[in-house]
């Protein structure tokens, strides 16, 4: 018997005729001529962050873009860290930015509300000045 990608071949037992041993070497089949996908079952244990690419018997790991290691541990390469810092960074002083405009803002639209109250106030002021004037040039006329 010949068995295919370095596949073992046990002879003949008693009962049990001739196999090929294809369980060590990523190989399936009565002649070890199926490669087996690793890659299918639980990423072939590469990690979460890596990609499994098949191979004739076996497999191989490697990391996503942006991480680092030796596909069987991947982390967040270090330049990876220092865009996301910078990025959070710019984004809470963004929003800090627009907060202080928002309040600035409603303070300012407050203050127009006070300076549209003064000015009522005057002009019920000055028209109470104008009123007395007009009675006080009726007293006048009567006298």
């Amino acid at each position: 018997m010949n068995c295919n990608n370095d596949g073992v071949c046990i002879d003949k037992t008693g009962t049990k005729a001739a196999y090929c041993n294809c369980s060590v070497i990523g190989y399936n089949g009565s002649f070890c001529e199926i490669d087996i996908n690793e890659c299918l079952t639980n990423n072939g244990g590469c990690d979460s962050n890596a990609i499994c690419t098949n191979t004739p018997g076996s497999f191989s790991c490697e990391c996503k873009s942006g991480y680092s290691g030796n596909g069987f541990n991947c982390s967040p390469s270090q330049n990876n860290q220092a865009i996301g810092i910078g990025v959070g960074v710019t984004f809470g002083l963004l929003a800090l930015i627009i907060l202080v405009l928002l309040i600035l803002f409603l303070l300012r639209k407050n203050v127009n509300y006070l300076l549209l109250f003064q000015f009522h106030c005057f002009f019920f002021f000055f028209k109470k000045i104008k009123i007395k004037k007009k009675n006080d040039e009726k007293k006048k006329k009567k006298l």
